[in-house]
């Protein structure tokens, strides 16, 4: 009997374990005829944590290329940065795969017809201009921002698209990039592109791993052309890590190309340290540029909130606080900054409700909460010790 039940305890403890290793947020499946391609073209979905929670924001989207290879590290390793605050939260599509070698090349090269028919990625950009994109629009909520993934040929078309359409996409992830298709063509059109005198809104994370010969000397002759451009607006990130693998880059690279185009979007340590009204004028800027409202970020806000708190500016720090809470209000966080902003001008029973606050919210959020625990136990302690 005992070991009947140990083994059903066992057994509990390990599906509980796999229900709570989900990655947080709706995964579904989705699709659409393209007329373009004359093919039906199948999508998996991710939709951020908070899509239902928050029903009033709009995401960015990301196209992920190679849909079904990419589609899970992609979700898991966006969602390790949301929880730290390092990423946005955004919307994925990742495309499947029918003809890869035809959609995501730019040019034909019989030299290559193995692999599958090339030279149709006007075609795909085609698809996902006027096809993919407006149907997106109006199935999710989705913002004026766009993002663009591709590995290997599909790094190829990340870039191609960049230069061909360079108003389709907002920022482009191309990872270990087969920049020498077909002679090199991608070159033909990259150095007039980069040194263009008007202004360019968009950003490129590149990177490459341990892959010689011409997948690193192409690699190679773009940076340099990157590190010498003039173009206005466009901002940049390139990686050459051998530690990494040609089959390990869109790995490594999704969660550096998330946290630097992040970086790229938000007010530097400059602007927040003027305060809210700076942090208001540089999303004031950064809506004109993209076309759409884009509220001052929620981790921006509370930095300001708690250089007050530091200055000992407790009215200040306590009423931005009740503002991001307000604003963000599916967000443990808010509240547990809330919370410290009360227990630091010794309102300890404001702090308290809030702290249990923190904790209802967290399970909703399905967020980690062992430290907002271990504050609410300490806060108990302090109130016990003050009223003995």
């Amino acid at each position: 009997m005992f070991k009947k039940i140990v083994i059903l305890l066992l057994a509990f403890f390990l599906s509980s374990e796999e229900v709570n290793a989900n990655v947080r947020g709706t995964s579904i499946t989705d699709s659409l005829y393209s007329t373009v391609l004359s093919e039906q073209r199948d999508l998996l979905v991710h939709l951020p944590n908070n899509y239902k929670e928050n029903k009033t924001l709009n995401y960015p989207v990301l196209y992920l290329l190679d849909g079904q290879r990419n589609f899970a590290h992609t979700i898991g390793t966006l969602d390790l940065l949301n929880q730290s605050s390092l990423a946005q939260e955004m919307i994925i599509i990742a495309i499947k795969n029918t003809h890869r070698t035809r959609d995501f090349t730019p040019t034909y090269d019989q030299s290559y017809n193995e692999w599958g028919i090339s030279g149709g990625a006007d075609d795909f950009l085609d698809f996902i201009e006027k096809e993919l994109i407006p149907y997106v629009n109006k199935k999710y909520r989705a913002n004026n921002f766009k993002i663009v993934s591709g590995h290997s040929l599909g790094g190829l078309l990340s870039i191609y698209a960049l230069q061909s359409r360079p108003e389709l996409f907002q920022a482009h992830f191309a990872f270990s990039p087969s920049l020498w298709w077909h002679k090199q063509v991608i070159f033909k059109e990259a150095e007039s592109f980069l040194n263009n005198s008007s202004k360019l809104n968009t950003y490129l994370y590149v990177n490459m791993g341990s892959e010689g010969g011409h997948m690193l000397s192409s690699y190679e002759r773009y940076t340099k052309l990157l590190n010498s451009h003039n173009r206005k607006g466009f901002k940049f990130n390139s990686d050459l890590d051998t530690s990494e693998t040609h089959n390990t880059t869109a790995l490594a690279g999704h969660s550096l190309a998330f946290q630097k185009l992040y970086a790229s979007l938000r007010p530097g340590h400059e602007t927040i340290a003027k305060g809210i009204p700076a942090i208001k004028e540089f999303y004031k800027k950064q809506s004109e540029i993209y076309g759409y409202e884009i509220k001052p970020s929620y981790g921006s806000i509370n930095r300001v909130a708690y250089n007050a708190l530091e200055e000992k500016d407790f009215a200040t720090a306590i009423s931005i606080f009740k503002e991001n809470a307000k604003n963000y209000p599916y967000k443990a966080d808010a509240y547990d900054s809330l919370a410290d902003g009360y227990e630091a001008n010794g309102e300890l029973e404001k702090a308290l409700e809030m702290r249990n606050l923190v904790i209802k919210k967290s399970i909703i959020e399905n967020i980690e909460n062992n430290a907002y625990k271990t504050r609410l136990i300490n806060l108990n302690k302090l109130i016990k010790a003050n009223n003995p």
